[in-house]
């Protein structure tokens, strides 16, 4: 994979070459264009443990909804039964999601666009990008980032493998790539539609490669 180096003497707005962004804007366009009407987005906010029980929690959700505000926004405790086994819910949440918002862990304040997903958050994002749904990095101080801009690291080893993210240093949300991820998740009505799985969604290679496991 082909990864943009971070240059002093230009912008670095995305690590992603700029083949890869022009597909990942058709594919939103395509996706936004597909979608029925009155079809509400639903997006679930992936977060560490413990992160929902800090202070600054309700101002996270509230920084995300500013930024998706016609979406139906779902995390831990409101998408899932305690009782019962993450995965088997995980699965069938999967199917019925549109988007997926993501983030992660600052592991040194000197580094503060890194942030690190553990192997359940880098799982459903692999989920969600192989499917081709948009998923995005939040963070308080760049808010919204298409996870395709970021640079990506494997750390570790299977099944505790992690992924570590790096927003790009000149990061703007002006940027095409999330205009064109926040207009897919955008609301087209106000009509209630009914959830079902969606079947046969092929894998989309510029989207998928760079997060998945080596073969």
């Amino acid at each position: 994979m082909m990864i943009t180096m971070d240059a002093p003497d230009q912008p670095l707005t995305s690590y992603a070459p700029p083949a890869r962004r022009r597909g990942y804007i058709n594919a939103m366009q395509q996706i936004a264009a597909d979608r029925a009407p009155a079809h509400r987005a639903r997006v679930y906010f992936s977060v560490p443990p413990g992160l929902a029980d800090r202070p600054n929690w309700q101002r996270r959700l509230d920084s995300i909804r500013h930024s998706l505000p016609d979406v139906e926004l779902l995390d831990y405790r409101t998408a899932f039964d305690s009782d019962t086994d993450y995965h088997e819910q995980w699965e069938a949440l999967a199917d019925t999601l549109d988007g997926l918002v993501l983030t992660g862990l600052h592991r040194d304040k000197r580094r503060p666009r890194e942030q690190t997903l553990g192997p359940i958050a880098r799982q459903e994002l692999i989920t969600m990008v192989s499917a081709g749904r948009p998923v995005l990095l939040h963070s308080m101080e760049h808010g919204l980032v298409p996870v395709l801009d970021c640079r990506p690291k494997r750390v570790g080893q299977e099944p505790h493998q992690r992924l570590r993210l790096t927003i790009p240093r000149d990061w703007s949300p002006g940027e095409p790539t999330l205009q064109a991820a926040l207009a897919t998740l955008g609301q087209a009505g106000s009509a209630p539609v009914e959830r079902v799985p969606r079947q046969g969604t092929p894998k989309p290679a510029h989207l998928a490669h760079p997060f998945t496991p080596p073969r």
